[in-house]
């Protein structure tokens, strides 16, 4: 007899915190709502099909050579080159690479892929050619919605969630350089006995020969037809990078990057979720780094280029890059090198902090406060869209900010007015969006991201976190309603679902067909120049359509429990 929701596997609402017994949850209101919601058979199975998906397409190491999109390349039996094509319909194709070409990655992580001007040469956003990369961030944001999963009424060998996030777990560990995190791997230098950081799967070789011919004045007719109206680097810091009597470590220096606030709040945060539900695993959460963030912050500052002018003068907010900016450019390479010699305040990056601080009780750290007025000030003057210097995708500074507010405890009488902004935004958005898309209703736009999954899995996700409470404050309840179903309907009818790549996966969520449920990839950020490189993920999507639905499954928006409150449990 077939199961309502979900064929073999069952997802049960688990509440950790109300302890209620069976008969006085069944007429909790919270609970009549997720016992509905439960029941929609779409609903349950597009969870379980983004389930599969992320478990099939993790890079691990596998029993023979597979493609470098999920197999480990330093692991096991290796993995096979191959090089990400994509065309108008179709993207990932992965196509054999010459021999001397050997594609790297990491366990644990999910593959993202760079696109090199992509508004220049791409075709909605994705270039023809992408390069495969491995970050910490990525790592974090996909396994985070995993946490909302619990499989204890499972058999240790069963337990297919928790091995993806232990794996995970190992990977962003990785990327701790000195006192804190980076974005990307330390790797040997090239040009230098100094150890950098870098993307892998790029040669500093081939950097140094593109450098040295944007800034032959021969081919400046060339570089300035192909960057017009693009943004794209200044030739003075190309230039400087490249003049080794200024930097030693030349072409090395274009990758290089310090560590950053961003990265490491993120790894901070995973750490207290990983903790919380693994205690046994002698992970502790990196306080210390956390706290490294405070020595860098928007106080007394001379050195501006006015990207982030919206902020104002002094704001106390946190910087991006954890080193001073206020020495020579490129002393102490070994802990990076700061982007075109200035830091600055990227409002998404303070959500991310905010977030870490909140949800690890760090409030009394210098500048708490300062950021809680940065992000309302952001969300009252719709500065965001642009104040996310290295966030091109206008959905996730609301999905950042709300996470904090929701997520990680930072109830702030200012973040909830800062939710209000966001909650009459958000509705604006989809309506006009709408409107001019009538075959795309229910969607979000995504600003510089002409796709719309992933900005639509974002703005379901703020949603559900600012709560229907707020909307309810606000005379927004009908709108809410309507604009949070529409979302989730969207989200559930654009799923694509394929056969997993790896045998193994099959029968572990008992998916219809034992197919894999995934979405297109979205813009998530950008280089300092945003025209320059994105970063794009399908698994990403993925992940953020996954914490939209579970989360609405778990009736976020009906109360304004924090995360880890409520659980789906899986059940064989």
């Amino acid at each position: 007899m077939k199961k309502l929701a979900f064929g073999l596997m069952m997802l049960v609402l688990v509440s950790c915190a109300w302890g209620q017994n069976h008969q006085t949850m069944s007429v909790d209101p919270v609970n009549l709502v997720i016992q509905q919601r439960l029941a929609e058979k779409e609903l349950g199975q597009t969870i379980l099909g983004a389930l599969a998906y992320l478990e099939d397409r993790q890079v691990r190491p596998r029993k023979g050579k597979r493609s470098c999109e999920f197999d480990s390349s330093d692991d096991g039996d290796g993995c096979k080159t191959l090089l990400s094509l994509n065309i108008p319909f179709r993207e990932n194709l992965g196509i054999p690479a010459p021999e001397k070409v050997l594609a790297r990655n990491r366990s644990g992580e999910w593959a993202s892929y760079i696109h090199f001007l992509p508004n220049k040469i791409g075709f909605k956003g994705r270039s023809p050619a992408s390069v495969q990369d491995s970050n910490l961030f990525m790592t974090a944001f996909i396994a985070y919605p995993l946490f909302l999963f619990d499989e204890s009424a499972l058999k240790p060998e069963q337990r297919h969630i928790e091995n993806i996030l232990h794996l995970a777990m190992k990977n962003i560990m990785s990327f701790k350089r000195d006192d804190a995190y980076n974005f990307w791997a330390v790797l040997p230098g090239e040009k230098s006995t100094t150890p950098r950081t870098g993307p892998f799967n790029i040669q500093v070789a081939q950097l140094e020969m593109l450098g040295k011919a944007y800034i032959n004045p021969k081919l400046e007719k060339v570089f300035a037809r192909l960057a017009k109206g693009q943004q794209t680097p200044p030739k003075f810091w190309i230039e400087s990078c490249l003049n080794q009597k200024a930097n030693p470590t030349g072409a090395d220096a274009l990758f290089n990057i310090p560590n950053d606030a961003d990265d490491t709040s993120t790894a901070v945060s995973f750490q207290h979720f990983y903790r919380s539900f693994f205690p046994e695993s002698g992970v502790e959460v990196d306080f210390a780094s956390l706290e490294r963030i405070c020595d860098f912050r928007d106080v007394g500052r001379e050195r501006e280029d006015g990207r982030d002018s919206w902020k104002g003068k002094d704001s106390g907010a946190y910087l991006t890059w954890i080193k001073d900016e206020t020495a020579p450019v490129f002393d102490h390479p070994e802990i990076g090198i700061i982007p075109l010699a200035v830091n600055n305040v990227d409002v998404v990056v303070n959500s991310n902090v905010l977030f870490a601080m909140a949800l690890t009780g760090r409030k009394d750290l210098p500048g708490y406060h300062d950021c809680v007025r940065l992000i309302r000030k952001a969300a009252e003057t719709h500065s965001w869209p642009e104040a996310g210097l290295y966030y091109p995708q206008n959905m996730i500074f609301p999905y950042a900010a709300s996470r904090a507010f929701r997520d990680g405890g930072a109830r702030e009488p200012e973040m909830k007015e800062a939710m209000q902004f966001l909650l009459r935004d958000l509705i604006k958005a989809q309506r006009e969006w709408g409107s001019k898309n009538p075959t795309r209703i229910g969607s979000f736009p995504g600003g510089d991201d002409k796709s719309d999954h992933l900005a639509t899995a974002l703005a379901v996700t703020t949603l559900l976190n600012i709560g229907r409470e707020i909307a309810v404050e606000g005379g927004l309840a009908h709108e809410y309603d309507a604009a949070l179903r529409a979302g989730v309907r969207y989200l559930i009818v654009q799923a694509e679902w394929k056969e997993p790549k790896n045998s193994e996966t099959i029968g572990k969520f008992k998916t219809p067909g034992d197919k894999c449920a995934h979405w297109l990839s979205g813009l998530f950020f950008a280089a300092s120049f945003w025209d320059l490189a994105h970063w794009r993920s399908q698994a990403f999507t993925t992940a953020m359509v996954l914490e939209a639905l579970t989360k609405y499954a778990l009736a976020y928006d009906q109360d304004d429990a924090r995360a880890g409150a409520r659980r789906l449990k899986l059940q064989r």
